[in-house]
């Protein structure tokens, strides 16, 4: 019979994928409910068309390491390093809550052991983020109440495979039966002691550094970096195991240690984003209603004890994250969406229930609510998590980091294409942001400009960067430029320059002037011609704020190149004690002051230096010092910046009523 069959199941698998969350949606019920009822109907227990073995397992076995590998990639580290402290908090209430009301309710109501109860407590003190992708959608996995939930699922399988795996030796040696045990990972080849060491080791620096090489030399098309990605996700979960850890864990540090080089709003991270929400998450969630046998849903005991084991999650949960937002003054409905989030449980429950059962801990019933309580939970992580998305406002920081999408101009002729690449590059880095080449040619020049932005494509696959070109046909550079700005969310914009010239062009003002002064977020004006082996910052006059933060985004900027090539950084301040009390990082710059005569500092410059200036700097020359800039730096690297609606590369009367936008550093 076809039932049964690879291409059957795969048949029958896609239909519910597809067509389950659209009806649960017409009957206003959670999609992913619509795809756990649709894999029970489907399942073994009733129409029998779907098997609890073969492909849907091995799919849903790979959509959990999926979920958990994409929530490592979309981890906001820098979220989470501004708010470890709740973070870490509520990971360890969020486990000793529920595992301490979870002993007592199990010793209280059933016939069961010690060892017994402390694995009904892990049972339930783990999580798994179902509703996560729902959060993502909305737009606040970077909210601090979301971080701290992920960071706590982590924190709380962690500590509950580590129950599990105190219990199942000490159940051993009890019974005395070495046989008997069932485990979560069958024969693991590494004791534990040397598994986390290896597996941390493994996710968090040795990945990251083969993947960089890997897309730097080799993996220049996504398809190739998704493959590769797809593989330090098996990777880690194949180390994870090998030490009897489950692979979930594995998977997400897989993902948090590519996390650096998979930009939240790449390409790659899009595509990664779109196979998993379309097959391996979905056939996750239909395994587990696969399992269920719909008897279970109408036996009065089975239901009565998954509903109290149902109160223990939420119980638990609630109570770590009221005690989490009273600590750190969380608002009701941040409280609400980290509870809510971690309310959710799937494939650590169903193991440790496994296991608990091969033992002789407790009894099949045990089990069996167990499966009915992962469907009770994931409705109301559903429906809890959706009600507390719509009163969480969406994290609006007051400064936006600069390096999220990375406008690059690819027009000029001045500067080196690969040397710009890798210059952006440098400036996304450490915000996970995207460089977006683009081009706004005239009426016949789009095939020449879809040429320089592919050129450009390429060189920044050549430093490992994830890029989408732009080719825009506007009736001009400029309003095509500010058009790119809008539509793309734009937090920086690099214009190709010519450099300091002393001509007729230089008095009247350039296309780099009229979109500095309307662009809303900070702008440089740049001519990289080769790579640089010292940065040179001169901060300029200080006399006004806004001046001072452009002199910020300056340095700012070379922190930024300084982190990408351990280069020697120079800056020429007459306020050097002023700036090193703002930042921990310009401790590694060497200051000194700033020459009264600018033709000293023009001759200590050469080709190998890449000058960073603030656009005031520039209006203050006087022509002369126009002229001796222009005769000493031709062959220099250099970038101008400012922030927004401020930069100018010729003279002109800047407004002194610009109100500050710029982000200062922290």
């Amino acid at each position: 019979m076809l039932i049964g069959s690879v291409q059957a199941t795969l048949l029958v698998l896609l239909v519910v994928i597809v067509f389950g969350p659209i009806l649960a949606e017409r009957f206003r019920i959670p999609g992913l409910i619509g795809l756990i009822a649709g894999g029970m109907i489907t399942g073994s227990f009733a129409l029998g068309w779907l098997n609890s073995e073969g492909l849907v397992s091995d799919l849903g076995a790979v959509g959990i390491l999926y979920l958990m590998f994409v929530a490592g990639l979309g981890f906001n580290l820098r979220a989470f390093i501004r708010n470890r402290n709740n973070a870490v908090v509520y990971g360890l209430l969020g486990f000793a809550v529920p595992f301490a009301i979870s002993i007592f309710g199990a010793l209280s109501l059933l016939d069961i052991s010690v060892l017994g109860a402390a694995l009904v407590g892990a049972m339930w003190a783990s999580n798994t983020l179902i509703a996560y992708p729902e959060v993502r959608a909305a737009g606040l996995h970077e909210n601090r109440a979301v971080s701290a939930a992920v960071s706590a699922g982590v924190v709380a399988d962690l500590l509950s495979l580590l129950v599990l795996a105190v219990a199942t030796s000490t159940a051993v040696i009890e019974i005395d039966q070495p046989g008997a045990v069932d485990a979560t990972v069958d024969n693991p080849s590494l004791p534990l002691v040397v598994a986390i060491p290896l597996l941390l080791g493994f996710t968090l620096w040795l990945l990251p550094k083969i993947a960089e090489w890997f897309f730097v030399n080799v993996g220049r098309t996504r398809m190739q970096r998704f493959g590769f990605t797809l593989a330090g996700m098996a990777a880690g979960a194949v180390i994870a195991m090998m030490g009897g850890i489950e692979g979930l864990i594995g998977a997400f540090l897989a993902g948090l240690g590519l996390n650096r080089l998979v930009p939240a709003r790449s390409a790659l991270m899009e595509r990664i984003d779109f196979v998993g929400s379309a097959i391996f998450i979905p056939a996750f969630l239909v395994s587990i209603g696969v399992v269920i046998n719909p008897r279970v849903l109408v036996d009065l005991d089975t239901i009565r004890l998954a509903l109290v084991f149902t109160a223990f999650v939420v119980i638990g949960k609630s109570i770590a994250a009221a005690v989490t937002g009273l600590l750190f003054r969380l608002s009701l409905a941040e409280v609400g969406l980290m509870s809510s989030l971690s309310f959710g449980q799937a494939a650590s429950t169903l193991a440790i229930a496994q296991v608990g059962f091969s033992l002789g801990m407790f009894g099949i019933d045990v089990v069996n609510a167990s499966v009915l309580t992962i469907v009770f939970t994931a409705l109301i992580t559903s429906f809890a998590t959706r009600f507390f998305i719509g009163r969480v406002p969406r994290p609006v920081s007051p400064h936006t980091e600069i390096g999220e999408m990375v406008l690059v101009d690819t027009q000029g002729s001045a500067s080196d294409l690969e040397a710009t690449m890798s210059f952006s590059g440098a400036i996304a880095r450490p915000d996970d942001g995207v460089v977006s080449p683009y081009a706004v040619p005239g009426p016949g020049e789009k095939a020449a400009a879809r040429a320089r932005v592919e050129r450009a494509r390429e060189a920044a696959s050549v430093a490992g960067l994830d890029t989408v070109g732009h080719v825009r046909v506007d009736e001009s550079f400029v309003s095509g430029t500010l058009s790119l700005i809008d539509e793309l969310d734009a937090t920086m914009v690099i214009l190709s320059w010519e450099g300091p010239r002393f001509t007729a062009d230089y008095m009247i003002g350039t296309d780099i002037d009229r979109i500095g002064a309307e662009s809303p977020v900070p702008c440089i004006a740049a001519r990289i011609i080769d790579d640089w082996t010292r940065i040179v910052v001169v901060t300029g006059d200080l006399d006004r704020d806004w001046h001072r933060e452009d002199a910020l985004l300056a340095l700012e900027l070379a922190h930024r190149l300084d982190r990408a090539r351990h280069v020697p950084v120079t800056v020429y301040s007459r306020d050097p004690d002023g700036f090193r009390a703002i930042a921990d990082y310009l401790e590694n710059f060497t200051f000194a002051p700033r020459p009264e005569r600018d033709a000293v500092l023009l001759d200590g410059i050469g080709p190998e230096d890449l000058v960073i200036v603030p656009s005031h700097m520039l209006l203050q020359l006087t022509p002369l010092q126009t002229w001796r800039a222009a005769k000493a730096l031709p062959n220099t690297n250099v970038a101008v910046v400012a922030g927004p609606h401020r930069l100018r590369v010729t003279k002109g009367v800047m407004p002194q009523t610009q109100q500050s936008v710029v982000r200062s550093p922290a």
